[in-house]
């Protein structure tokens, strides 16, 4: 059927006998040094050509993009890249394993793991609850809670701004959006924090074994909401309805999930990312500090593309043999859209591993592209305006304890912080 759409004139010939998923490049995508300081990893990778064969945790061997113009062609041809193995000559969802315990693979079915028509039709059906609460007519209620939570640092001194601030920010806020009783929150918030803890291949194994009461939690969530509804997206999306199709039991399980993880864990690894960032900037502190009203909206999108706290997409299915920007891909071959090695492309970004809050225009791709672009984009990026903002207001001279030695997660696809210590250096810390 020739080149996909979007997909660079380059001739392929000399890389089919050389480069093949056989054949995958040793590349480094999980450790603390490459979480700390990616940027001479992704020149590393884009060296190889804009697609390079490499080898993954659990998945195993796959393409992955390193330009952004390869990521964007990946992520925008829903027809060419496929999550639904029965699209590719495949069973299954791709990245899924057969031993994996059965509450990931019911988790698993949601709307990130399906094509077009199943895809529209869930997510048509969460744009509908969604639409019930303006996210931009929130941000009152989320510097509300970002002062609370900023109250009740004062006095400290030293904290752990992750687990204190910039995870629970997030959370509380979608536990509020979904609805969820106080004492699930809880619940929840100590799962998320086993969960933020896990380094390694063993980790993400015990983690899943795990993943069994959440579920019955859930479960049980949604029972006491059908039998008394009550306001939040669960109870919405219970009613939810659109060209009388309603979600199925196990779809409303796997969203209410999929909403719960992705509506706190992305923006807590943002927020934090962002903290230390300025923190390791400070000539961009004080720029944003000198008129943070007008500034912060630009600022959290440079500070999105430098953090790229989702650094890949989930994997999928090429639905046919093509030839994709210098690389011959088989039919049923697993492909990944990198958007962190995309952000860094200097074809596109000048001096990309320069943070420059100023920089415009910023087509970035921390929140994807296609018709899989993140659902929570909006209310992540109120959540980091408001958080980094009230933070600063309240603590502008926090300092980070051993900022050149972070404590990254080894979670592959992920660049987020086990921990973050601060000395806030807040007045009433220096009396005590």
């Amino acid at each position: 059927m020739g080149q996909a759409a979007g997909v660079a004139p380059v001739d392929v010939s000399a890389r089919r006998a050389e480069v093949s998923l056989e054949h995958p490049l040793k590349i480094d995508l999980v450790g603390r040094a490459f979480k700390q300081d990616p940027y001479p990893t992704f020149a590393k990778m884009r060296a190889a050509g804009p697609v390079i064969p490499v080898k993954l945790p659990f998945i195993g061997s796959i393409w992955m993009t390193t330009t952004h113009a390869a990521a964007l062609a990946a992520v925008k041809d829903s027809e060419l890249f496929v999550l639904e193995g029965r699209h590719a000559g495949k069973s299954g969802v791709a990245g899924m394993q057969w031993w994996m315990p059965k509450s990931i693979r019911l988790l698993a079915n949601n709307m990130l793991t399906k094509d077009e028509p199943d895809h529209r039709r869930l997510r048509k059906l969460v744009d509908k609850a969604f639409a019930r609460r303006g996210i931009l007519e929130m941000r009152p209620e989320v510097e509300q809670l970002a002062d609370r939570l900023l109250d009740d640092l004062a006095g400290e001194g030293e904290v752990d701004l992750l687990a204190r601030y910039a995870r629970r920010l997030p959370l509380y806020v979608i536990c509020d959006l979904l609805g969820l009783r106080e004492e699930d929150r809880e619940a929840f918030a100590a799962w998320s924090e086993r969960l933020a803890g896990v380094g390694g291949t063993f980790g993400m194994l015990r983690t899943f074994a795990g993943i069994g009461g959440m579920v019955k939690l859930l479960r049980a969530e949604i029972e006491r909401v059908r039998a008394a509804p009550r306001d939040g997206l669960i109870s919405e999306l219970v009613r939810a309805e659109a060209d009388g199709d309603k979600l199925d039991e196990n779809e409303l399980l796997s969203m209410v999930f999929l909403l719960l993880v992705a509506g706190f864990e992305t923006t807590t690894n943002l927020i934090a990312g962002a903290i230390v960032d300025l923190e390791q900037n400070p000539d961009q502190k004080v720029w944003l500090l000198t008129a943070p009203d007008e500034r912060i909206e630009r600022a959290v999108e440079e500070l999105a593309r430098h953090v790229s706290a989702v650094q890949g997409t989930k994997p999928r299915y090429a639905s046919r043999d093509v030839d994709f920007f210098g690389v011959h891909i088989q039919r049923g071959e697993l492909m990944m859209a990198f958007p962190a090695c995309a952000n860094a492309d200097p074809e596109v970004f000048d001096e990309p591993e320069r943070l420059k809050l100023d920089r415009f225009p910023n087509h970035h791709l921390a929140f994807s592209s296609g018709i899989h672009f993140c659902l929570g984009m909006q209310l992540a990026r109120l959540e980091t305006q408001v958080a980094i903002g009230r933070l600063y207001a309240r603590y502008p001279q926090l300092e980070i304890e051993g900022i050149d030695a972070l404590d990254y997660s080894q979670r592959p696809g992920i660049r987020g912080l086990r921990s973050l210590g601060v000395r806030l250096n807040d007045r009433m810390s220096a009396a005590a």
